[in-house]
């Protein structure tokens, strides 16, 4: 059965611009694809559960994070990386949420529907699932 995760995403601080520079999916559950519509949202969809998806943000300043954004057992799940070394994308940090016993595994394991994140210099990154049970969810990623 498939998923899809639609995400709006919102600047509430405009001392920078954050815009999105890789998108990831995991290969497993038949993969899946990452699709922008008209209305700004863009849209995870996935071939079913045991499966995420990795955005990456930049900004013009050089600050970078990843929201990660899956469902595992049924459910969804949610993370935020900030302080991304440049050594390091979406793709080198995707397979770390499958690794057994890493603290991303653990993560995607706690299934929230929920998570924030404040980078070393001091903004924060918000992930709320407004659509949070079923096949068809929708999630704010809110960058402060």
């Amino acid at each position: 059965m498939s998923y899809s995760i639609a995400t709006s995403t919102y600047q509430t601080n405009t001392n920078t611009f954050f815009r999105p520079v890789e998108k990831t999916i995991w290969n497993n559950a038949n993969g899946g694809t990452w699709t922008p519509d008209s209305t700004g949202e863009t849209t995870l969809t996935m071939g079913g559960s045991g499966t995420s998806g990795i955005v990456r943000f930049a900004s013009d300043s050089g600050e970078n994070f990843a929201v990660v954004l899956g469902v595992h057992n049924y459910a969804r799940w949610c993370d935020i990386v900030t302080d991304i070394p440049t050594t390091q994308t979406a793709t080198t940090l995707q397979p770390l949420y499958y690794a057994a016993n890493s603290a991303q595994s653990a993560q995607r394991e706690k299934q929230l529907a929920a998570c924030s994140a404040t980078a070393k210099n001091g903004r924060t990154v918000n992930v709320s699932y407004t659509v949070a049970t079923g096949n068809n969810l929708k999630a704010n990623i809110v960058i402060g």
